[in-house]
C-alpha cells in the first residue's frame, strides 16, 4: 500500500458523514427592537432549513469587554423566533449592546448573524400607561401607572394628559 493508502481509507470513512451535514442557512432579518420598556432580538428562519432547527442567542455590550459575547441561557436551543434581552446577567442598559443568533440542528450549525447596536436609554419604546379614571360630580381623576422590567431602577416618568369634551376639538 502506498503512503496515501491509510489517509485515503480515513477520507472514505468520513465522507458519508460529511455528506449528511448540509450547512444550515443563517437566520435572516436579525433585529433588536424595543417594545413596552423591553428589548427583543427577533429573526426569521433561514430558507430551506429542516424542521428540527433550534436557535442560540448571545449578546455583547459595547464598552464592557466588547470582544466578549455572553450566552442568553433562556434562548439556548429555542424554537422561538424572538428572545428577550432584558434583565440578563452582567447586562448594562446604560451601554449600547447588540445581539446575535445562529441556527443549530443535531448535525450542523449556521454562521452567527448579528443585529445592529441599540442604545436602551435613547431607543427604548415606553409602554403605554395603564389609566384608571374616576369621576365624582365635577372632578375627573386620572391615575397613570406603568410597569418597568424587574431589573430596571425606578424612574420618575411623567405623562402628559390631554382631555376634551366629546364632540369638540378644543383641548383643555
Amino acid at each position: 500500500m502506498t503512503r496515501a493508502g491509510p489517509w485515503a481509507l480515513l477520507l472514505l470513512y468520513l465522507l458519508p458523514s460529511a455528506e449528511g451535514r448540509a450547512p444550515l442557512a443563517p437566520p435572516q432579518n436579525v433585529t433588536l427592537l424595543s417594545r413596552n420598556f423591553g428589548v427583543y432580538l427577533t429573526w426569521l428562519p433561514g430558507p430551506g432549513n429542516p424542521q428540527n432547527v433550534t436557535y442560540r442567542v448571545a449578546y455583547q455590550s459595547f464598552l464592557a469587554a466588547p470582544e466578549r459575547w455572553r450566552k442568553v441561557g433562556k434562548c439556548t436551543r429555542t424554537k422561538e423566533l424572538m428572545c428577550s434581552l432584558m434583565c440578563l446577567e452582567k447586562q448594562d442598559l446604560f451601554n449600547k449592546f447588540k445581539g446575535r443568533v445562529r441556527a443549530v440542528s443535531p448535525n450542523a450549525k449556521s454562521p452567527w448573524v448579528e443585529s445592529k447596536y441599540l442604545e436602551y436609554l435613547f431607543e427604548v419604546e415606553p409602554a403605554p400607561p395603564v389609566l384608571a379614571v374616576t369621576q365624582t360630580e365635577e372632578v375627573l381623576k386620572v391615575n397613570a401607572t406603568y410597569q418597568l422590567p424587574p431589573c430596571m431602577p425606578l424612574s420618575d416618568l411623567k405623562y402628559e394628559v390631554d382631555f376634551w369634551k366629546e364632540g369638540t376639538g378644543n383641548k383643555m
